[in-house]
């Protein structure tokens, strides 16, 4: 239950020159799209560079903005409030990374696929971010991103028609991957360049080492390359019985 809370607004941090890769806006101009959608009590309080997403791995690089809400706090389960925040993190749409393995029930969440485009791939992390139930898509339209529609793990989406597309013909493909299993799909959304794909591996791989889930990853990506040209970036979240683990595979 949100608890009311008295505070002054926050003041932008003076953000200095910084280096980001071609292409993506600079922490300044990501700043003054972003202040451009917030609610009125919303304010940013962070800008950086040369950031990974939180929970993730992979290089350093592009840019970073938290806001937050003044208006209402929480109070956490360890005994510490908290204002409702997002944070984003625009990256390089070349990036590669790798999310740690997560539990699907968690204290703490890492960050998720929020949208893409020609330039950038954009992930958010929340925490009462439900006093703003449309600020993903205000974020998308900030910094003009195609959403991704990635599955909730209550509620999974499959795009049927791009499911047939992997499922028809794979047994035939030249690919030296691992035939994708329609039963193991519990989320597929996305098209153009970019695809979300939510897979179950079988279950004598759940135990298997990150060498061993590298290699499946690799497999399963090159099937999806080959089967859909039009794909450039796979966002694939690997599941197992307990757990699960996102990671970013670009056409090579």
């Amino acid at each position: 239950m949100p608890v009311p809370a008295v505070a002054p607004p926050t003041p932008t941090p003076a953000v200095g020159p910084v280096s980001v890769p071609t292409g993506l806006p600079d922490v300044l101009s990501a700043v003054g799209r972003l202040r451009n959608v917030l609610p009125p009590t919303w304010h940013v309080v962070e800008a950086d560079s040369a950031r990974v997403p939180i929970g993730w791995d992979g290089e350093a690089g592009g840019v970073y903005v938290m806001v937050e809400d003044t208006r209402t706090r929480f109070l956490h389960p360890s005994g510490f409030h908290y204002y409702s925040f997002y944070r984003v993190w625009l990256m390089p749409s070349t990036w590669e990374g790798e999310m740690r393995k997560t539990p699907y029930v968690s204290d703490s969440a890492p960050a998720y696929l929020l949208g893409v485009s020609g330039d950038c791939l954009a992930f958010y992390h929340t925490a009462g971010g439900n006093v703003w139930d449309d600020g993903p898509g205000a974020l998308c339209a900030a910094l003009d991103l195609d959403g991704i529609c990635y599955a909730e793990t209550e509620g999974r989406i499959v795009d049927m028609a791009v499911e047939d597309r992997l499922s028809a013909d794979a047994d035939s493909t030249d690919a030296d991957g691992v035939a994708l299993d329609p039963r193991h799909i519990l989320g597929l959304a996305g098209g153009g360049p970019s695809l979300y794909l939510e897979y179950v591996f079988p279950p004598a791989d759940h135990d298997s080492t990150a060498a061993t889930l590298s290699d499946l990853t690799s497999e399963l990506a090159s099937q999806v390359f080959t089967l859909l040209p039009e794909i450039e970036s796979l966002y694939l979240r690997r599941c197992t019985g307990d757990s699960f683990t996102d990671t970013i595979v670009q056409r090579d």
